[in-house]
């Protein structure tokens, strides 16, 4: 009796710590799509603005025309959705690389890439939902950039 009594309490025990751990999980991904959500909202912000859309477009982008820093904060924010959708798993990586291939069959999207890719690949860090993004996003690049600039 005792051993069964022991065995019940150390089931009862796991099933606790799982709970906490998936709560914790959720609570983690909660917080990123909350985060992303803002960012977005910012970005959107900063290109309804051009001086902003300027200062928050980033160094590359000084001296560059307002229609410029909007497009690029533009892309950034579809690139932020993307990326929300992709770590909330609503986007396969099938639909994930026709997003990419799109976003980037343009010369003003592959532009946008250039600029924010090693940004973006130092940003993943060791997260592997946020390198596989990264990833599809770079090879779609590396593919469709002109021959010349390969």
């Amino acid at each position: 009796m005792p051993i069964l009594f022991a065995l019940l309490l150390a089931a009862v025990v796991a099933v606790l710590l799982m709970g906490v751990v998936q709560l914790r999980e959720q609570h983690r991904e909660t917080l990123r799509a909350t985060v992303l959500q803002t960012q977005a909202d910012l970005l959107k912000a900063a290109a309804a603005d051009p001086e902003l859309a300027l200062a928050v477009a980033g160094p590359e982008l000084t001296g560059s025309e307002p229609g410029e820093a909007r497009r690029h904060l533009f892309f950034e924010a579809q690139l932020t959705a993307w990326e929300l959708q992709w770590c909330i798993g609503a986007l396969s990586q099938q639909q994930l690389r026709a997003h990419a291939s799109t976003l980037l069959a343009g010369e003003e999207g592959r532009r946008y890439w250039e600029r924010t890719r090693t940004a973006r690949a130092g940003l993943a860090g060791d997260d592997p939902k946020l390198r596989t993004f990264t990833r599809v996003f770079d090879s779609a690049w590396q593919t469709l950039k002109p021959a010349d600039a390969r």
